[in-house]
């Protein structure tokens, strides 16, 4: 570990290694970016509202995927104090029963019936109890469940009933008993009067007419909402919820989805909590997860209620057909590729190519257009997806060419600009993006997530290297370095700041490895002392972010912050246990061992074989560029949840640029000139466009290869 960049730079001249119209474009790209940034901060911020009657009460009904006719009627009669939207009713496991959902509500925090479906309910009144609490407790703390059932209860300073079994699980204390237990029937026979400031009801069958009797009671705030799949159904998709009362109509949201006409069960467990503390901030550190819901102004009506509800289902029923067409995309200019290259097709190879390095940016900007929307969305989706395919490989072509830049350079820029740019708009495509989760899954709601970082990443880490490369056969000691750090601080930058990315991961992932890629382009030699250096600045990096993000206070951090004040309160460790089981479980699954298998003969094919037929005038830092995608892919991998996908993420597209890199080379001197690049004399020039290859051999010792020179000076 002692080479230097040094080796990079022997028999340059000094001059400015970027065209004028290259200088440009970065001039360019950096004021739309800023100009991005200012735009993404002129979006309406959300609306607070608080509960002002003295009494909540909430109705859980399951399989509310839809408007009913009870809600239509309610709503239309509400148009001016509804607040609506559709609630993610996922609780640790997607697909659980109702029981798992009102668990959530009365924790907090997602957790799990462990297959307890049926909840019962001992005594009445205040003498009612959980029996089976005990059980319920265990299957809430197995596999590092850091729920803790009660919580709604025992933050509440007022007393919070129940009625029905289903409720009684939202409401129960900690120890499983319940301030105060009604039958469905008793509630009714009562005139539906609320005992507490909060009520939870499990009315079943009689939900609506529940719902009915109190719509207009002017001393209660009514929210009805989704509470999971009815029984003996697993549908994971999103349920109607809705507010009357309140004083601001619009759609629902909270900063736990960033989302308009979005938010969760535990949103609505931090909204009771904060109703019970009478609106007043809530103390730091309690074991609540979720935001307060606030909400969007606008009108609300049946109609937009049921577009939204299917949207969110296109979204994720749709989805899934995008997954396999995009595949099947990639696979076909694989293949493409490789018959074109058997066949000598060289008119072929360039546009496939350019269409599969850009493919990862074409996934993403299916997020441009309201595809889910639309009356038929798979037709749409798939049009959205070709359309940009077709777009990006023309956008590739078109800029090599006028730039003067090797076709995978062009496509890792533009790959990098597409991200870079959403990131700047704060993310507004990943909603409709092929490489975000889908809604049923209810985990990453805003941000990139695990598959958009791999393919960000690879991606800015290509084009660091290569402007690193630039800058070294300059004769510039130390802008390689500076342009690493710019370019990978950008991206950093990007994957982490709370309004961009927010993913936490990505920047304990990236960081790092961009530090050793400023280093090993550096005229600095590469030690030990220096790497731990890089893994203990990559942790100031990611903790300075995290506090930045944590000091906005409860309800306006991100993930990092989040994690921050899990830290303080003692209460990380559950999250790092899931996510290092969940990553480890990728790892150990039939797909993940073929992915492991496949990716790791890649890599080993990249730096045994095909790294030495990249020459030094071509690419000269092309070796540590490679370590430094091959070690984002498996730190990324450890760190990640999604695990062996983010591996797969970086080792694609890096193996494509590679490919890509090599296409010249193999066009004049065949498969030898790539497989045994050491021992096969260079081009006369590098060249891969059309037209006719040349064939005379450069004279040795002008090769970029040092083995060659080497040979020619020994002989």
């Amino acid at each position: 570990m002692t080479r230097a960049t040094s080796n990079y730079v022997s028999g340059t001249s000094r001059r400015w290694p970027l065209t004028v119209k290259s200088t440009l474009v970065v001039v360019g790209l950096v004021l739309v970016f800023g100009l991005l940034r200012l735009v993404s901060g002129l979006s309406e911020p959300t609306s607070q509202t608080e509960i002002y009657t003295p009494n909540v009460v909430v109705v859980g009904v399951t399989g509310r995927y839809q408007p009913t006719a009870t809600d239509d009627k309610i709503i239309s009669a509400h148009t001016d104090d509804v607040q609506a939207g559709a609630i993610s009713t996922r609780p640790a496991i997607q697909g659980e029963c109702a029981a798992a959902g009102w668990l959530t509500v009365g924790a907090g925090r997602r957790t799990t019936a462990g297959g307890l479906c049926d909840p019962a309910v001992s005594g009445s009144g205040t003498a009612a109890s959980i029996p089976d609490w005990q059980q319920r407790l265990a299957k809430a703390g197995a596999n590092a469940g850091d729920a803790r059932l009660g919580t709604l209860a025992a933050q509440s300073k007022g007393c919070v009933q129940a009625v029905g079994a289903g409720a009684a699980l939202a409401a129960a204390n900690p120890d499983g008993t319940l301030d105060r237990y009604r039958t469905a029937q008793q509630f009714a026979a009562g005139g539906y009067r609320p005992d507490c400031p909060i009520t939870l009801v499990d009315a079943g069958q009689d939900s609506d007419r529940v719902i009915s009797r109190l719509a207009d009671r002017e001393d209660v705030t009514l929210i009805v909402t989704g509470i999971g799949p009815a029984a003996g159904s697993h549908d994971e998709n999103l349920q109607l919820i809705y507010r009357l009362g309140t004083t601001l109509p619009g759609l629902m949201t909270s900063e736990s989805t960033r989302r308009e006409g979005i938010v969760t069960l535990i949103d609505l467990t931090r909204t009771l909590v904060g109703f019970a503390h009478d609106n007043k901030p809530l103390p730091a550190g309690l074991p609540l997860d979720g935001t307060a819901i606030g909400v969007q102004p606008q009108p609300v009506s049946t109609a937009i209620l049921s577009k939204h509800l299917t949207t969110l289902h296109n979204l994720s029923s749709v989805a899934p057909v995008g997954y396999v067409v995009g595949g099947l995309i990639g696979v076909g200019l694989a293949v493409t590729i490789a018959i074109a290259a058997v066949r000598r097709r060289w008119a072929v190879i360039r546009p496939a190519l350019a269409a599969l390095a850009t493919l990862t940016a074409a996934l993403m900007l299916t997020g441009s257009f309201g595809w889910q929307a639309q009356q038929h969305p798979t037709p749409a989706l798939l049009l959205t997806l070709v359309f940009w395919v077709a777009a990006l490989a023309a956008a590739t072509l078109g800029l090599s060419r006028w730039l003067k830049l090797p076709l995978p350079i062009v496509a890792a820029g533009l790959v990098m600009a597409t991200y870079t740019t959403d990131a700047a708009l704060g993310g507004v495509m990943q909603p409709g993006s092929l490489l975000n989760s889908r809604p049923v899954a209810g985990g990453r709601w805003y941000g990139f997530g695990n598959s958009t970082f791999g393919s960000y990443a690879v991606s800015a880490i290509t084009v660091a290297g290569y402007v690193a490369h630039r800058f070294a056969r300059a004769g510039r000691r130390w802008l390689p370095m500076v342009a690493v750090l710019i370019i990978g601080g950008l991206a950093v930058a990007c994957e982490g700041w709370p309004s961009m990315g927010a993913d936490f991961g990505g920047v304990i992932s990236l960081t790092p490895t961009v530090l050793f890629l400023a280093l090993a382009v550096s005229p600095a030699k590469i030690t030990w002392p220096r790497l731990l250096i890089i893994g203990a600045s990559a942790v100031v990096a990611v903790g300075l972010v995290s506090v930045i993000d944590w000091t906005r206070g409860a309800g306006h951090r991100s993930h990092l912050g989040d994690f921050v004040q899990r830290v303080i309160s003692g209460d990380a460790w559950p999250i790092v246990l899931r996510k290092a089981v969940a990553s480890g479980s990728t790892l150990i699954a039939p797909l993940g061992i073929i992915g492991i298998v496949v990716g790791g003969a890649i890599w080993i094919v990249i730096f045994r074989r095909l790294r030495h037929a990249i020459t030094e005038q071509q690419f000269s830092t092309y070796h540590v560029t490679a370590i430094t995608a091959c070690a984002t892919g498996i730190i990324g991998t450890l760190l990640n949840d999604a695990g062996i996908s983010v591996f797969l993420t970086v080792t694609g597209p890096f193996m494509v640029t590679t490919v890509g890199l090599l296409y010249g080379r193999f066009r004049r001197l065949g498969w030898a000139g790539v497989v045994h690049g050491e021992d096969v004399q260079d081009p006369l020039e590098p060249d891969d466009g059309p037209g006719p290859a040349p064939t005379r051999p450069r004279d040795p010792s002008r090769s970029g290869n040092p083995a060659i020179r080497g040979r020619r000076r020994s002989s």
